[in-house]
């Protein structure tokens, strides 16, 4: 049952503070590593830790970042029709001018779709499907077109706007997380994808690809803020959000999980529990979860001692049912499974509120949690799958849920509150 401070507590929690975060982070624009709306957004969320009164700390990192440097383009050479398109996290440039090629549809990517056909110096067409996540880990998909002589990737998605996945193997290792062969790729929507599909039936299946991109390692910092317990000030409960975006304004993908982060950390600032709380605020979620990887690094013994749990807070203001992602299934790795004593508290705290939250099974992992987990520290994820806007510059502030947010805000802090106060 919750209890009358705990209600009094809840209740404190404003909806309307969270959208108001959203919607100033997301007026940044661009948030990846290390760009000038990355240091923007370091100083807003920073200000925001500072005036709570908040112990504040900036670990810094130094992780790969991907930049688009010019516009991408995408046309049919007979017609010269032109199609919107999205380059893949960590997608190498074009060649110089651009790549010249006759496209053939491949459709699935897997090994026998590419049983007799001529793919030698050609563009594979590959068609995602499920919702845009079959292929998420697309460098396994790159590696495999490469193989049979593919010198170019253009993947259709399904819904109406090209969203931007990425281009890596899908391994867990941070220290192994590219395929040997990565080629120039485009995303399309579901409607230039017909088009295309379309120009091909025609004959005019060659196309002109231009892609030009920026991998390079960048400097940002990973913030931290503390409000210590009474009793043992070092032991605290956990709730991480990244800032960076999977393409501007990233309003969904994260600033809801931002945005939550905040909202408790004012809710908590100024409470007084025998364990405290730390509020992180990470960037690099994007490309393999780098940032929390190298922040859970520079501090493993510490969290390990002193973190009772994590709740990693990632896409909760858009789609359906909130999940908890009780376990992530890399491509190459074994499953990464999240303690069921915390999942079951988390869903205790929601069914109190009068809310059920799913559990599901992620095939790409389990996003920052995963990181914590490996060194040691309890974690879970809370997620809405199903986002149609996901990657794509269709993620504004207008499609927030304010209802979702507030009420998996509600839940973080019941959890964080009876884990912060519990005696053992």
């Amino acid at each position: 049952m919750i209890s009358d401070e705990e209600q009094a507590l809840i209740r404190r929690i404003d909806s309307g503070r969270e959208f108001v975060h959203i919607e100033k982070l997301a007026a940044i624009g661009d948030r990846f590593v290390g760009t000038p709306g990355d240091k923007a957004a370091i100083v807003y969320v920073t200000g925001e830790f500072a005036a709570l009164g908040l112990e504040i700390q900036q670990t810094p990192i130094r992780v790969p970042t991907f930049l688009n440097t010019s516009e991408t383009v995408l046309s049919t050479e007979a017609t010269g029709q032109s199609y919107d398109a999205i380059s893949p996290y960590f997608s190498p440039s074009t060649p110089e001018g651009g790549l010249q090629a006759e496209v053939v549809p491949i459709i699935g990517g897997q090994e026998e779709d590419y049983r007799d056909t001529d793919i030698e110096g050609k563009i594979a067409l590959l068609m995602e499907v499920g919702g845009g996540f079959s292929m998420f880990w697309l460098g396994t998909f790159a590696e495999r077109a490469a193989a049979h002589g593919a010198v170019g990737l253009i993947i259709i998605h399904p819904l109406p706007w090209p969203y931007r996945m990425s281009m890596e193997a899908g391994n867990s290792s941070i220290a192994n997380r590219f395929c040997d062969k990565r080629l120039p790729a485009l995303c399309v929507s579901a409607l230039d994808g017909a088009r295309l599909m379309y120009e091909i039936g025609r004959g005019n299946g060659r196309v002109h690809m231009v892609s030009e991109t920026l991998i390079e390692d960048r400097d940002s910092v990973v913030i931290s803020a503390f409000k210590r317990g009474k009793d043992v000030p070092q032991q605290r409960v956990g709730i991480i959000g990244h800032r960076d975006n999977g393409i501007a304004p990233g309003a969904n993908d994260n600033l809801t999980g931002t945005a939550c982060m905040l909202e408790l950390a004012r809710l908590f600032a100024d409470s007084s529990s025998p364990r405290g709380f730390e509020f992180i605020c990470s960037t690099a979620e994007e490309g393999a979860t780098p940032g929390a990887w190298s922040y859970c690094q520079q501090h493993k013994e510490d969290l390990r001692a002193n973190m009772t749990a994590l709740i990693d807070v990632d896409m909760v203001g858009v789609g359906g049912r909130i999940c908890q992602v009780e376990r992530g299934l890399w491509p190459d790795c074994e499953p990464l499974l999240q303690p069921e004593w915390l999942m079951a508290m988390v869903d205790d705290a929601a069914e109190e509120l009068g809310f059920r939250f799913g559990r599901m099974t992620a095939g790409w992992g389990v996003a920052e949690s995963a990181r914590f987990l490996e060194i040691g520290v309890p974690a879970t994820w809370l997620w809405a799958p199903d986002d149609p806007y996901y990657h794509s510059v269709e993620d504004t502030p207008d499609k927030i849920n304010t209802l979702s947010l507030k009420g998996v805000s509600d839940v973080v802090a019941l959890v964080m509150w009876r884990l912060a106060n519990r005696s053992d």
